[in-house]
């Protein structure tokens, strides 16, 4: 009879101690769980963080080599790797520095070039630095000729253009046809450019009504927003 009617009771108690050992159970298995998951969290941090430097590593690689081989392709001019350390406060896309200077023979005049193309001219040198004009800046002027036609013009910087990071084509001759997409290069006249360096595309030709050329909107070969390495053509190579 004692066994009867506690029976029910040890059952209960043994529910019970079932329960709690089973919940003891689960919050220790989700202690356990969030460990595992702030590790995991943590290795798959430390894994995309990797991978970063990784991509990042492996881009610049790609633009030093780039680089690497214009230098070798120039052999009529010495040329000075360098690398961009800042841009011009007012006037971010008008004006770089560069981490090279007068004791590595640089001198305003100065052409500065990328494997993609045209960046300016060296304006101002110091020791170990030098300031570079850019393309867009509206004080400078390119002669250039259309790959396409063989029609020469001037490539110049424009106080709007700059906004969009883009200069205008003016002064083309005359007779030459020019449309969308024409690349044009660098004439070589003025003595600041070597010959045939991309300078840019024609996105658009604005014409008068007798449908004479005022100019053309050129987007320029160089990205600026990604300018991290350049070359300074810094004289001809004596033989």
């Amino acid at each position: 009879m004692v066994n009867t009617i506690a029976s029910p009771i040890k059952t209960g108690f043994s529910y019970i101690a079932h329960s709690i050992t089973d919940c003891r159970d689960f919050i220790w298995d989700m202690r356990a769980y969030k460990e595992d998951n702030e590790r995991l969290v943590a290795e798959n941090t430390a894994l995309k963080m990797q991978n970063r430097d990784v991509a990042s590593y492996m881009e610049e690689n790609e633009r030093l080599l780039a680089l690497l081989g214009l230098q070798e392709s120039i052999t009529d001019y010495t040329t000075v790797a360098a690398k961009v350390i800042s841009y011009s406060g007012n006037n971010w896309y008008e004006q770089i520095e560069i981490n090279k200077g007068a004791i590595n023979g640089l001198n305003p005049g100065n052409a500065v070039i990328t494997p993609e193309g045209i960046v300016g001219k060296v304006v101002e040198t110091g020791p170990n630095y030098s300031i570079v004009t850019t393309i867009l800046d509206p004080d400078s002027d390119i002669g250039i000729r259309v790959a396409r036609t063989g029609g020469s013009g001037i490539v110049e910087g424009d106080s709007e253009l700059v906004k969009d990071g883009n200069c205008k084509l003016s002064f083309l001759d005359r007779d030459t046809p020019l449309i969308v997409g024409d690349i044009v290069r660098t004439s070589g006249t003025g003595g600041v450019y070597p010959p045939g360096l991309p300078v840019g595309s024609v996105m658009n030709v604005s014409a008068d009504s007798m449908g004479n050329l005022k100019y053309a909107l050129i987007s320029p070969s160089v990205d600026f927003d990604k300018l991290n390495e350049v070359l300074v053509i810094n004289g001809i190579k004596t033989q």
